[in-house]
């Protein structure tokens, strides 16, 4: 009976906690039906009704509300118990899924994966990429990697490394059209504007403290940051971007620094985790890897020679 309350208490959690039969079947890996076998089995064990099922959504029933407000405090502490004892006895193991922004895991991430593979051969990952805050907890992510503000206060966050944002262009845009020498003269200039998280064309600078937001114009826009790199290289304008993302280029010589004794604010880079009161290993594994390999000084900072930004911490 004890057995069979646990799973069916593990369940229940894992329904809660992911937001659907399928992405708690996928954590506990097991399948829907199973976890629904088991949720049924509670409510007869009760007899009681814990949860409203909708083609849309899930919700607690009363009896289920004051049910779950008794047993979460024990059960969180009885789960968070069987994962340790588990994990003491096991390398890190089972499917990973992890959420990557587009450019920063095709640069940074995925050519660390078979590093990390051969070092964790418990581990299969499911790399999803997308450049847009996915909802970890409801599409049943394990972790992410992700760039900038954090909102999500059920998420618990690592900074692993840090980033400034810098304006660039080509030695040969610049020849033709002459280098700005205050933000104000960019109005001058082709602007390529990145419209994922700021659609009006307006880019901020900061100096002595003091901040500048310049509008600015340009024939090209993308919600992609890769293609306005390419064309700035191709000498196309002028393109803000997070040094990260053009550390190569400007190794290479192909962009240029605009503007270098203007700042703009630097970016944060977080692996974030659903907040448990225990952290499973195998994100534990996956968390502290990639800031071994790509936290500071910062693995885009050494290729183009200079240390950006300050140290990475909790």
């Amino acid at each position: 009976m004890i057995g069979g309350l646990y799973s069916e208490l593990e369940a229940f959690e894992a329904i809660l906690q992911h937001g659907s039969f399928t992405a708690a079947a996928r954590q506990l890996q097991v399948t829907p039906g199973a976890i629904t076998r088991r949720l049924n089995t509670l409510e007869a064990r009760l007899g009681a009704k814990l949860l409203n099922r909708s083609t849309r959504r899930l919700s607690l029933t009363e009896p289920g509300r004051h049910y779950y407000a008794e047993v979460a405090p024990a059960l969180a502490q009885i789960l968070a118990a069987g994962e340790r004892v588990h994990d003491l006895s096991l390398q890190p193991r089972g499917e990973l899924r992890v959420s990557l922004p587009m450019n920063f895991g095709r640069l940074y991430v995925m050519p660390r994966v078979s590093a990390f593979l051969k070092r964790h051969p418990g581990i299969d990952l499911d790399l999803q990429f997308d450049d847009r805050f996915v909802d970890l907890i409801g599409d049943g992510f394990d972790a992410a990697i992700r760039i900038g503000a954090l909102t999500d206060s059920r998420l618990v966050a690592r900074r692993i490394a840090q980033t400034r944002r810098i304006l660039v262009a080509s030695p040969d845009y610049l020849a033709r059209r002459g280098a700005p020498s205050t933000p104000a003269e960019l109005i001058e200039h082709d602007c390529l504007h990145y419209t994922l998280f700021r659609d009006t064309p307006t880019w901020e600078f900061q100096r002595e403290r003091e901040p500048l937001r310049v509008p600015v114009r340009g024939r090209l826009k993308a919600n992609y940051g890769v293609p306005l790199v390419e064309a700035a290289v191709a000498g196309g304008g002028i393109v803000q971007s997070a040094t990260f993302a053009v550390a190569q280029e400007l190794a290479s010589g192909q962009l240029v620094e605009v503007l270098p004794d203007w700042s703009l604010v630097p970016i944060g880079i977080y692996a974030v985790y659903p907040g448990r009161e225990y952290r499973p290993r195998k994100v534990e594994a996956f968390i502290d890897f990639v800031e071994e390999t790509i936290g500071q000084p910062a693995v885009w900072d050494r290729v183009i020679g200079a240390r950006v930004g300050g140290v990475a911490g909790d």
